[in-house]
């Protein structure tokens, strides 16, 4: 019943007040050239964000960062972040955002506004958006993905998968790359990443980095994943060796699963020498590098029934491990046994627009779009 009044609470300031707040706000002309970064997920700047931060500075945009974590606020204080936010929104230029975030979706929003959906990930693997039970709610009414421009992805692949999850009208998904990747096609990115790895991990040194990062189950307030005391005990059962990262999902680390290493996993992939994983996109990322990848998936019939995938499970490049007792034998069996060519594969199907230049191509088409709505007064 609680959870039932606190939906009901917040639709009506989602399908009600923000509206009108929005409205009143239009009062003021969409400003040329400004660019709000936002997320509800976060209280600094999402690394998935950084590297077009960047960019648009250079360029010359006037970049405003609104980042809040709502999980970590109280209703008042999370009213009010919206309420700020509604006065952004109706004068910017443009706002880019990562993941789901209701604000932007509450109004319909002038022409002049161009909403970037960069999502924070790769690929399509595990069903999202409305193309899943477990991600909308059932009694949300609106579209959650509402007056999205322009949502690039990893290739041309990922375009119906994102289409159909988030309902998104023809030419909005567009295989344009993704901008979190660029740094991953700079050797002196991958230079830094080791250094500052192995400052942290000097034990590592001289041995085969092995990095688990499987996604989570159930709900992002309560979240799980089997195979932990598994993962545990096997950089005992590999050997001297190997050295053994543990890096859980950020909503696990939220909720106090402490990994390994404290580095954001995306400065972990030029490292590693072996992802393990289970039906996370983190696979699409680490294809960029064509190194063995193992899927350790004990509940993987389970998970396909309920959540389902966009893609052939059994057909992904490396092997697949449902029984916990085999792990330690399949790893080994990766490593020694490894042929590049079926992650090549994958790799040229779900990440062709991927090449170190997606932020660029983002770039140039802003400032398309910011050159369209000068010329047409609109």
């Amino acid at each position: 019943m609680k959870n039932q009044v606190r939906q009901l609470c917040k639709m009506a300031v989602q399908n009600l007040v923000l509206p009108v707040v929005y409205r009143v706000c239009c009062i003021q002309k969409v400003r040329p050239g400004t660019v709000i970064l936002a997320d509800g997920h976060s209280r600094k700047r999402p690394q998935r964000l950084a590297v077009l931060y960047e960019a648009l500075v250079k360029n010359g945009y006037e970049v405003t960062e609104w980042y809040r974590d709502f999980q970590d606020m109280g209703y008042g204080r999370v009213l009010f972040s919206m309420l700020q936010f509604m006065k952004l929104y109706a004068s910017a230029n443009f706002v880019v955002i990562s993941d789901n975030f209701l604000p932007v979706a509450s109004c319909r929003k002038r022409r002049k506004t161009q909403v970037i959906q960069l999502w924070h990930g790769c690929g399509a693997f595990k069903k999202f958006g409305y193309d899943t039970v477990d991600d909308i709610p059932r009694d949300y009414l609106g579209n959650v993905f509402r007056n999205y421009d322009l949502v690039p992805v990893s290739g041309p692949e990922s375009v119906p998968a994102f289409s159909s999850a988030m309902r998104l009208k023809k030419g909005v998904c567009r295989p344009m790359g993704v901008c979190s990747t660029d740094p991953y096609f700079d050797g002196a990115y991958a230079v830094s990443c080791r250094e500052e790895f192995y400052r942290q991990c000097p034990e590592a040194r001289g041995r085969k980095v092995l990095l688990w990062a499987p996604t989570f189950r159930g709900r992002p307030q309560d979240p799980y994943v089997p195979g932990i005391s598994v993962m545990e005990g096997l950089g005992k059962k590999l050997g001297e060796d190997w050295f053994v990262i543990l890096k859980y999902h950020p909503h696990m680390e939220e909720k106090g699963y402490v990994s390994t290493v404290s580095l954001p996993g995306e400065k972990l992939l030029p490292v590693t020498d072996l992802l393990v994983t289970d039906y996370s996109s983190i696979v699409f990322t680490y294809a960029i590098y064509e190194r063995p990848m193992l899927f350790f998936a004990p509940d993987l019939s389970g998970y396909a029934g309920k959540r389902g995938f966009y893609l052939d499970y059994r057909t992904l490049p490396g092997e697949i491990v449902e029984r916990e007792e085999e792990l330690p034998a399949a790893v080994r069996r990766c490593m020694e046994e490894f042929d590049p060519e079926p992650v090549r594969r994958f790799r040229r199907k779900y990440m062709g627009g991927c090449d170190g230049r997606a932020t660029e191509r983002l770039i140039r088409w802003m400032d398309k779009q910011d050159k369209s709505n000068k010329k047409d007064g609109r």
